[in-house]
């Protein structure tokens, strides 16, 4: 399933774009200024990424330069949508000149936008990274990122100490001991009360219902996917 993300301030038309998307298959994440948006590159690492270029916080030409300098994302195809109609010819080779695969200018058909993602993920797929990702049940965990996804939603990007105590109780078949947590994560000695800490802001992270898949036991916690 191609994974694309999409950087656009006006919600209307995200809701738009993901809908066609999701109908054609697509594992569809959005990202709502251009700061979040780079963010979401990094971690989710799409086979795609349609960018506005006027945004809050960070402006999509910003991001395409951030993107480009970076070896390990350079590689992601960038659709540029936008309404920029003054000297659009010079702003569309100033942004191929970054790397940006094509520019489509609003108003657009989505049928001919679908199509165009469609051709440009297989002229351009993308070197496989190695398997970086642990899940359980409806959870899922990028090691490498440390980004969490459930139900196939972005939830949080965790500090570390939370991510790898949620990866014990990932790949755990049923409960983990306080004591193997404490040892794996902290080392030797008395560690209840970071792990107890660890574990409320790891239920925080997850969200109200989310947390709750994280469960006390009589001598540890499970995950319960």
């Amino acid at each position: 399933m191609p994974r694309l993300l999409i950087v656009e301030d006006d919600g209307d038309l995200q809701q738009v774009l993901s809908f066609a998307f999701n109908r054609e298959g697509f594992e569809t994440h959005y990202a709502f200024n251009g700061q979040e948006g780079y963010n979401k590159i990094l971690a989710l690492q799409p086979d795609l990424v349609l960018l506005d270029l006027m945004l809050p916080i960070l402006s999509g030409v910003d991001v395409i330069k951030k993107v480009t300098s970076n070896t390990s994302i350079r590689d992601i195809p960038i659709v540029v949508m936008t309404a920029h109609s003054d000297k659009a010819d010079m702003l569309e080779q100033s942004i191929r000149a970054h790397g940006v695969r094509e520019y489509v200018r609003k108003p657009f058909e989505i049928k001919s936008l679908i199509g165009l993602v469609k051709r440009l993920i297989a002229q351009y797929p993308r070197t496989p990274a190695p398997p970086s990702e642990v899940a359980k049940g409806e959870v899922r965990l990028d090691t490498r990122f440390r980004t969490v996804w459930i139900s196939g939603q972005t939830v949080a990007t965790l500090a570390p100490t939370r991510a790898e105590v949620l990866k014990m109780l990932i790949e755990a078949k049923g409960a983990v001991k306080r004591e193997k947590i404490m040892a794996a994560v902290w080392g030797a000695g008395d560690h209840v009360a970071a792990l107890e800490k660890t574990v409320q802001r790891l239920r925080e992270d997850l969200g109200p219902e989310g947390g709750k898949r994280i469960q006390t036991t009589d001598d540890g916690y499970e995950l319960v996917g």
